[in-house]
């Protein structure tokens, strides 16, 4: 009990020590620990430190993140300095110059391209690469709406991050800038993420990708300047790739340790990912409106043109398909080739299709899924959003035939948006309820869930009639069917297999 007063006194003492300001200063904190204790504040508040004490008056200028964001998107990085268009030069330059360039992480900037001068926009990257920014952002957007590589932009000077002997950058994000890559570039073997993103390219990509040995994350959208992507040399560390809106010939890659892949074109050209066992997931878009002769080739192309990922566990997929004057086929388009693999690790497989024909009831393109579904023998959740773009069409009031389809044994979970009971739609759901072994839930929707459709595609809808009909085709196979239209209200038609 006597020495309980003695230790309360101890500890009062060692608080008193820490109050009066005698035993602890934020200056006394190890350099590398005063960017981390600034980090936690907006620059603004790291700036009104300097308030506080003539001790902290230079502290704000080793402040880890310097971004400048020139718009009005409220919903940018919190962390961002929001300056006025007028003043945006004059702030980010006096910022800049009173910055000390120690322990900088990262430096961004968000400005309209034809309001900046290259000898600014020189002067800044250089400041950012003698302070050795990990992190450069840059993005300049084009006067107006234009999409893609203005006719006249700024030149980014890769040259300047090329510290040879102490490679610095480890992430570089650059939008609506040109730049001139080499194959004797340096500097870039600690860069582990690249996006280009409207980037006019003068020079050799790959020089510039056979020189980053640590890249596990790259994007190359909407750039000009580049006929193929064709590396002969492993990318042994790159684990997230994205292609999107390219006007390339071909893709092959090397990247045995590949997890994420998108791609997003126009045609669907040749795509080869040697090596590419642990593919996780990946996301395919092919926009172009394709031929009335060549709609047999759509839903199948993943699986005949791009072998290379048949490692994938996700796929999703965005396609078209066009006919003007369908003929209803009876017959199910067959397989003239089996596909060069099988896809033994897919276990979920999302379509979404836009479908441009004006007799919805008489276009059967939707049923190619009956046959090549037998590739990915261990799926169990397949998503379907059918979008039709035609302004009235009646349901279907035949009977849903079944087609050759077959059996799946791990198949649990079905979901159809844009579901209005056409022909097509009903006789691929009859032929998943028949051969679909352990299904455990069934859902129809009608209204379409694309994110880019148009919201005049959900007028209309015969929802009485999607009902009656899932109604009639649960009492037939016994299984659970639920029809949704909006998440809150759902309604659900089974009969059990006992009464059966």
């Amino acid at each position: 009990m006597e020495g309980e007063p003695a230790s309360k006194r101890s500890r009062l003492e060692h608080h008193r020590g820490f109050s009066d300001g005698s035993s602890f200063h934020m200056e006394d904190l190890p350099e590398e620990i005063q960017p981390l204790v600034l980090s936690l504040l907006s620059l603004k508040e790291a700036a009104r430190t300097s308030l506080v004490s003539k001790n902290w008056r230079k502290l704000w200028t080793r402040y880890p993140n310097l971004c400048f964001d020139g718009s009005k998107d409220e919903s940018a990085d919190m962390a961002s300095v929001k300056i006025e268009r007028a003043k945006f030069i004059e702030t980010a330059n006096s910022i800049i110059k009173q910055h000390s360039g120690i322990g900088l992480n990262k430096f961004s900037v968000r400005w309209y391209s034809h309001l900046m001068e290259s000898d600014i926009l020189n002067r800044w990257i250089c400041f950012a690469a003698a302070s050795k920014a990990k992190i450069i952002d840059l993005n300049l957007w084009p006067q107006g709406n234009h999409v893609g590589p203005t006719k006249q932009v700024l030149h980014f000077p890769l040259e300047a991050l090329g510290a040879q002997d102490h490679p610095f950058i480890q992430c570089l994000f650059l939008t609506n800038v040109s730049i001139k890559p080499h194959s004797d570039i340096c500097g870039f073997t600690k860069l582990r993420s690249l996006h280009l993103h409207c980037i006019q390219i003068i020079g050799d990509l790959l020089g510039l990708l056979l020189n980053c040995p640590s890249l596990e994350d790259l994007e190359v959208i909407a750039c000009s300047g580049v006929t193929d992507l064709n590396i002969p040399h492993q990318l042994d560390k790159l684990r997230h790739l994205v292609i999107s809106n390219m006007r390339i010939q071909m893709v092959e890659l090397h990247v045995p340790n590949l997890s994420r892949f998108g791609y997003n074109g126009g045609t669907a050209i040749p795509i080869v990912l040697h090596g590419c066992s642990k593919l996780q997931k990946a996301t395919l878009t092919f926009h172009r409106t394709w031929l009335e002769e060549d709609n047999n080739k759509v839903l199948g192309h993943v699986f005949h043109g791009i072998p290379s990922i048949s490692a994938v566990k996700v796929l999703h997929v965005h396609a078209s398909m066009h006919t003007n004057y369908p003929v209803w086929s009876s017959q199910v388009h067959t397989l003239t080739t089996r596909p060069a693999c099988m896809f033994l690790n897919l276990r979920h497989l999302t379509y979404e299709i836009l479908f441009f024909t004006k007799a919805p009831n008489r276009y059967s393109g939707i049923l190619q899924l009956s046959q090549y579904l037998a590739f990915a023998p261990q799926l169990e959740t397949l998503e379907l959003h059918m979008a039709y773009h035609v302004s009235v069409s009646r349901c279907w009031h035949g009977e849903g035939v079944s087609y050759s389809m077959h059996r799946h044994d791990h198949l649990k979970t079905v979901y159809m948006s844009g579901f209005r009971c056409f022909r097509a739609q009903v006789a691929l759901l009859c032929s998943i309820l028949e051969m679909g072994a352990v299904l455990e839930q069934v859902t129809i929707e009608p209204m379409v869930r694309i994110p880019y459709s148009c919201d005049l595609l959900n007028l209309g809808i015969p929802r009485d009639k999607i009902c009656e009909w899932a109604h009639r085709t649960s009492e037939r196979f016994g299984k659970v069917i639920t029809v949704a239209e909006r998440p809150e209200q759902r309604c659900s038609y089974a009969i059990s297999v006992e009464r059966l």
